[in-house]
């Protein structure tokens, strides 16, 4: 009875939340923390593509500066009544892989220091890496605000993208990119996911208690991970005071394939990255094991993607803004792939 007492009141402390629109307030001031933007994205001078570049302190160097690694830089559009929903700037590290990792970041983060991110895990596990930047992040602060549905659609778009150039995808998800990973992941048929300082919901971050949320609660991986066939490696430090270990501890009870659930001794949420970025540590051999894991088969391909993928604009210029529609004759769509090739834009994303 005392159990059931405690449900109802966790349940209708939500729900007044959530009637108040203050799920709103939370997630723009205490879930979404966009940087201020330190990169910016541009047409190249010495090749047809954009150009990324970070600032750091009063300079800005370009990506091809900092790593020896062979990359693409392109900008996802998705526009629906000619509003633009999705603009997500992606950086795409390859190393001749026939995997894929989608990096999903922080809430702190934006894509330079994703890029940094993304290179080291291109360079340690020899994989490809593509990272990338949710609407109203980085270029987009000013333009446009995230949201709990829009990170999502955001990383949905992204998979689209790679559905059509791999075979082996899999989904990394740090901090609230754990959200887009898990909610993807439960849509799709993928080779893995690894969830870095997981939340379990917002709700349990309001009240880290082990309590009870009703439908009203956000961002709930715990409601959802269930439904997700991948194999899953959950690891989060002990030490961590902004998402508690308690989070991961949950969500991996609830996780119908887990792969491994590693409590790194002594990480915080912010270093807890050294862990997967030091070989040889516990959790290195456990997402060197996941990504070769030879019992893995192969994506199936989705035409519920393909049909997303169509309905993208893939800009390799900025002034790009022509739509590619899905329902348009197989005749027209290869004359539009034609024109679009003589200005420099290629629609799609080919192998390096």
């Amino acid at each position: 009875m005392q159990n059931n007492n405690k449900q109802v009141r966790e349940s209708w402390k939500m729900s007044l939340i959530n009637k108040f629109g203050l799920t709103e307030v939370i997630e723009h001031n205490l879930i979404f923390q966009p940087p201020k933007p330190t990169y910016q994205i541009k047409n190249s001078l010495d090749f047809n593509g954009l150009e990324f570049s970070m600032q750091v302190n009063d300079n800005w160097i370009d990506l091809n500066q900092c790593y020896n690694i062979q990359y693409r830089v392109s900008i996802l559009k998705e526009v629906e009544n000619n509003v633009i929903v999705s603009y997500v700037p992606i950086i795409h590290y390859s190393c001749n892989s026939d995997r894929v990792i989608i990096l999903s970041h922080s809430n702190a983060m934006d894509l330079t220091l994703a890029s940094r991110w993304g290179a080291k895990i291109c360079e340690l596990y020899q994989v490809d890496v593509i990272c990338y930047d949710y609407s109203g992040y980085g270029i987009t602060k000013k333009t446009m605000k995230p949201s709990e549905y829009g990170i999502s659609r955001d990383l949905s778009n992204v998979v689209a993208l790679a559905q059509h150039q791999y075979d082996y995808i899999f989904l990394w998800g740090y901090s609230i990119g754990s959200y887009p990973t898990v909610e993807v992941a439960t849509q799709f048929q993928l080779s893995g996911i690894i969830l870095q300082a997981p939340l379990a919901s917002l709700g349990r971050i309001i009240d880290n208690r082990n309590s009870f949320y009703s439908e009203h609660d956000k961002f709930s991986n715990q409601s959802i991970i269930n439904k997700i066939t991948a194999p899953i490696l959950i690891f989060h430090g002990t030490k961590d005071t902004i998402i508690k270990i308690n989070h991961s501890e949950q969500l991996s009870k609830c996780c119908q394939n887990l792969f491994a659930f590693i409590k790194v001794e002594g990480a915080n949420h912010n270093d807890i990255s050294i862990a997967a970025e030091t070989e040889n540590s516990e959790v290195y051999k456990y997402i060197k094991e996941l990504l070769n894991n030879q019992n893995i088969l192969p994506i199936n391909k989705v035409f519920e993607l393909s049909l997303k993928f169509d309905n993208l604009i893939i800009l390799d210029q900025i002034e790009e803004q022509k739509l590619y529609k899905s329902n348009l004759p197989i005749q027209e769509k290869k004359e539009i792939k034609k024109n679009h090739e003589k200005q420099s834009c290629s629609l799609f994303c080919t192998k390096f």
